[in-house]
């Protein structure tokens, strides 16, 4: 077998220094959520709002329960409220955020931690769901634990860019990494006890959208994406 040649080995050294250098320059250094106002979960987001108040008797619903120190590694705070309308339909709410969004730190999908807690996950389904000024790409899925049936609606942010799926998440946090920031992430979760998921899906799409427009005007893009024109 021939040794490569002179030329050979200066071409890949030279690679091997721009992939070096490339690495460098692409590395983060600065907290996004250092540069932006805290997102203090609890503060922002409100207990009442449209046809909606929390219902505070009752369990909390937890985000992932299977492991508490694994959820205090990935996540900075979480938020889990059960809210409940005029009709009595209730919606539970799950908002985990993490300053620090690289891969080995990263959030927690329902597709994960339904199935670590029993469920079955029965249909999965991407949707655009439909927020003020804005279309969020979402994923819907239902889910069972004996006679429980649990339709869920969910997505994920990087930053202020909404993402599904790996490729979108790296895509997200190289945007980042190019001007030295290390993204926040934050994973928006909404479900309900009902045998019927087209119900469940509808209300779920309601309530997401009244909460949104509730929230203070500076921070719906860290949990909805900029607005679309």
């Amino acid at each position: 077998m021939r040794r490569p040649g002179p030329a050979i080995n200066s071409i890949i050294l030279v690679l091997m220094m721009l992939a070096a250098g490339l690495a460098w320059v692409f590395t983060p250094t600065l907290f996004l959520a250092d540069q932006l106002p805290p997102l203090k979960l609890k503060q922002i987001v409100p207990s009442s709002f449209g046809e909606w108040r929390e219902l505070t008797t009752g369990p909390a619903q937890i985000v992932d329960p299977s492991s508490q120190t694994l959820i205090d590694a990935i996540y900075t705070e979480t938020l889990s409220r059960t809210y409940v309308n005029k009709d009595g339909y209730r919606i539970m709410l799950s908002i985990a955020y993490g300053r620090d969004q690289r891969d080995s730190l990263q959030l927690h999908q329902p597709e994960v931690c339904y199935p670590a807690q029993g469920f079955q996950v029965l249909t999965k389904e991407r949707v655009g769901l439909e927020l003020p000024a804005r279309s969020v790409a979402s994923t819907r899925i239902t889910t069972r634990l004996g006679n429980r049936n649990e339709p869920v609606t969910y997505w994920t942010m990087v930053g202020e860019q909404v993402f599904q799926g790996g490729i979108n998440k790296k895509l997200a946090e190289i945007s980042y990494a190019k001007e030295g920031l290390i993204p926040d992430g934050l994973l928006f979760r909404v479900s309900s006890i009902d045998p019927e998921a087209p119900r469940a899906f509808s209300e779920q799409q309601k309530f997401s959208a009244e909460l949104v427009a509730a929230l203070p005007q500076d921070f719906v893009a860290r949990f909805a994406g900029k607005a679309q024109p």
